[in-house]
């Protein structure tokens, strides 16, 4: 099931009416502004992925316990917590607020909804595609990570699959999941306990005023607070490029990963494909505004 099918599935048709409710549009219009934004965030992510250093961004967010806060309720939708978390994640797909405006607009011009609460369906729109994400491309994910040197379990114990719940020590490694998935599923019964990772090997550039990445989703806490993600490293393996998957499904980490999450897509034809799937796209949406404007003016 790729991400667009979860949005048109039953599960994600209850979600959007949820949607509706929380910020006071009907029903319809909410559909048509989630579907919008969410096919503007999956040009954005296969955008991104053409580079190995976006592949790494994206990583960096489905393998990260703290990105998929899955509002559980209708005044959830619009909280603090979920805006806050959504920004972050714009922020690595996006990182402009002016494109994040133009996306806002555009969605208003087609889905009836104003623009202002387009803007806060982003951020909300922006989580739940990215639990949904992190949620079909675990299992594929861990099965990858487990091949690689240094992240297999001691004495062969399973590896927690990205967005699995890590407890801090003392606390019943029994108890359920914070997060729940966004389109339904129940997720593991019995979250797997912590694995030291290590931390992420720095990036050179990284403490470089104006020059360091940014684009980055946040640890899950202060520094004081314990890494509770195995996979806080994965991301900066296929940063730095090299890294191979062994098997016959295998190859270089990055194609591996981009491959993984193109599939969940619905795009997967490689990075000169999606490079002409997105030129392609562009071209035909600037030829239709200007017909479009032609034919405006001659009225």
């Amino acid at each position: 099931m790729t991400i667009d099918d979860s949005f048109r599935s039953a599960t994600g048709q209850e979600l959007i009416g949820r949607i509706a409710d929380a910020f006071h549009i009907d029903e319809q219009s909410a559909r048509s502004a989630v579907y919008s934004l969410a096919d503007e965030l999956q040009a954005r992510i296969q955008r991104s992925m053409l580079s190995r250093g976006g592949v790494a961004d994206v990583l960096s967010l489905v393998t990260s316990p703290g990105a998929s806060r899955t509002p559980s309720d209708v005044a959830d939708f619009t909280s603090p917590d979920v805006a806050a978390n959504g920004d972050q994640i714009l922020n690595v797909l996006i990182g402009n607020k002016h494109v994040s405006r133009g996306i806002a607009a555009r969605t208003a011009s087609t889905s009836g909804v104003d623009a202002a609460t387009v803007q806060k369906l982003l951020p909300v729109v922006a989580t739940l595609m990215v639990g949904e994400l992190q949620r079909q491309s675990a299992p594929a994910i861990a099965k990858v990570a487990s091949t690689l040197p240094g992240f297999s379990g001691a004495g062969g114990s399973p590896l927690p699959m990205p967005g699995d719940t890590f407890p801090p020590s003392g606390r019943d490694v029994y108890s359920k999941p914070d997060v729940q998935p966004p389109f339904g599923g129940n997720g593991p019964e019995k979250p797997r306990g912590p694995i030291n990772g290590g931390s992420p090997l720095p990036v050179p550039g990284d403490d470089i005023p104006g020059l360091g990445r940014r684009n980055r989703y946040p640890g899950p806490g202060p520094a004081s607070e314990p890494e509770d993600n195995p996979y806080s490293r994965l991301p900066d393996i296929v940063r730095r490029g090299g890294q191979q998957v062994p098997g016959s499904d295998g190859g270089s980490l990055e194609n591996v990963i981009r491959s993984i999450l193109g599939n969940l897509l619905g795009s997967n034809s490689g990075v000169v494909g999606t490079m002409i799937k997105l030129f392609l796209v562009r071209w035909l949406a600037s030829t239709a505004r200007r017909v479009l404007g032609q034919v405006l003016g001659r009225r």
